[in-house]
């Protein structure tokens, strides 16, 4: 395995420079455009409780053709293609106590690490001076289909317009119909939603195929109805969402977005944020969220009646910068009072690498952070969350008491990123966390630590 492995990624890689050769001779905007990129992350290490991955690696290659105009004056036709894999770096061959050494599994879509190929972009897009509109596969850049960054990510078929008519505003609205689970969607359902379904995924993590157990139903990086996508295991007419973003006054940015699943629910979400300048260099930024979602139609997913208030305040200069958030959940008991996150949804303000616990039950989030310049492209962040305890409960433990929260949960994220040019990044750090359910017993141990190393490296071309 570990040498097909290898062979797989290195022909990606030579097929990638081929492409890579090939687009030199491309005759600038009447060849279209083309896309190439190579990511690879590496886990350098961590505490090994059998609850985060201890080591591995993964790679991404995508090369992603936009055609320039054909039929018709701004209609393209682009196709993105996604090889996700293990790098030949992991050992897959779970220890048992008290080593618990881990492979990664979010790192790649499939369990055993095998390259695996999507078409994930395949779009017709259109624009001119009244609307735009990009229909079939695609990323999503709207708030509720946006999560951490994954090697291989989240797809959406989808059909979106847009326009620009009014100077200043900015209207959306589209439909979404299937959507396809990148690498990090079981890290979403397991280690970071632990089962909760509240952090991208709205199901247990043994219902994904790469888990290979009896329940699976689920395949990563394979399109799916958004009914079955959120676990409900049945189609449903999809999701539907329109979205205004206003900018006529300087300085201002303010959104409203709605999303109706059919039979599940309705999610609204509004943002606002305002930047003070203070002189050339500096500036204050004030920010604020709210989201809500009350269960419609058949209500497929439970009753839902949750809401999650926000606030952020940043300040910027030349050289650093330091930001405070905050936000708070409903109180409601039970799935009422949990956020129903089945579609890759992260617009929390306190979110962190590994932790997204504002959207569970009765939580008050805390996060600062700050950022220094320390040469050019060179960057350091540190990171502090404070989440407190919910009154969510895990999923999937075996255990004579509750399966309530016994810690106050946190999330410690310090790290470098180097960017030298615009087609290389890099970037280490170190993400220290307790879940509120550290204790908990659940499948080989109660530990839920983790003091965790990574590298990463993108090249765009």
């Amino acid at each position: 395995m570990r040498k097909a492995i290898r062979l797989s990624l290195a022909a990606a890689l030579v097929g990638s420079a081929m492409l890579q050769g090939a687009s030199v001779d491309i005759d600038g905007y009447r060849g279209g455009t083309l896309d190439f990129m190579l990511k690879g992350i590496y886990v350098v290490d961590d505490h090994k409780n059998g609850f985060a991955p201890s080591n591995g690696g993964g790679y991404l290659v995508k090369v992603k053709h936009v055609t320039p105009d054909i039929w018709v004056d701004n209609l393209k036709v682009g196709v993105g293609v996604y090889v996700n894999g293990d790098a030949g770096l992991t050992d897959w061959d779970k220890n048992s106590a008290p080593e618990y050494d881990k492979g990664a599994y979010g790192l790649s879509v499939d369990v055993d690490g095998a390259s695996k190929a999507l078409m994930g972009e395949f779009f017709v897009t259109y624009k001119n001076s009244y609307f735009d509109a990009k229909l079939g596969r695609q990323t999503l850049d709207t708030p509720l289909t946006k999560i951490q960054v994954s090697l291989m990510p989240n797809f959406y078929e989808a059909y979106m317009l847009g326009t620009n008519v009014v100077d200043g505003l900015r209207l959306n609205a589209g439909h979404i119909t299937k959507m396809s689970f990148g690498s990090r969607a079981a890290a979403d359902a397991g280690m970071i939603g632990e089962n909760t379904g509240t952090a991208g995924v709205g199901f247990k993590n043994d219902d994904f195929m790469s888990f290979e157990t009896a329940t699976s139903y689920i395949d990563q990086a394979k399109f799916y109805n958004m009914g079955v996508a959120a676990g409900l295991k049945k189609n449903t007419n999809g999701r539907s969402v329109v979205g205004a973003t206003y900018t006529g006054v300087k300085n201002l940015q303010a959104d409203f977005w709605v999303y109706h699943s059919d039979d599940v629910a309705d999610d609204f979400y509004a943002e606002v944020g305002y930047k003070i300048p203070l002189n050339e260099s500096s500036a204050v930024k004030l920010s604020a969220q709210y989201l809500m979602q009350k269960d419609t139609g058949d209500s497929l997913a439970g009753e839902r009646d949750f809401n999650m208030f926000g606030a952020k305040v940043a300040y910027d200069a030349k050289q650093w910068g330091v930001f405070a958030a905050y936000n708070k959940s409903g109180d409601e008991d039970g799935t009422e009072g949990q956020y129903f996150n089945a579609w890759g949804a992260d617009p929390a303000y306190t979110s962190t690498i590994f932790s997204r616990n504002a959207y569970r039950t009765d939580v008050d989030a805390y996060k600062i952070g700050a950022h220094y310049i320390v040469m050019k492209g060179l960057r350091f962040t540190v990171d502090y969350a404070e989440y407190g305890k919910s009154k969510s409960t895990v999923g999937g433990i075996t255990a004579l008491t509750a399966n309530t929260a016994l810690e106050d949960a946190y999330e410690i994220d310090t790290g470098f990123t180097y960017k030298p040019n615009q087609n290389w990044f890099f970037r280490v750090f170190n993400a220290r966390r307790l879940s509120e359910f550290d204790g908990r017993v659940i499948s080989k141990t109660p530990e839920r630590r983790m003091n965790h190393y990574r590298a990463a490296v993108v090249y765009n071309f």
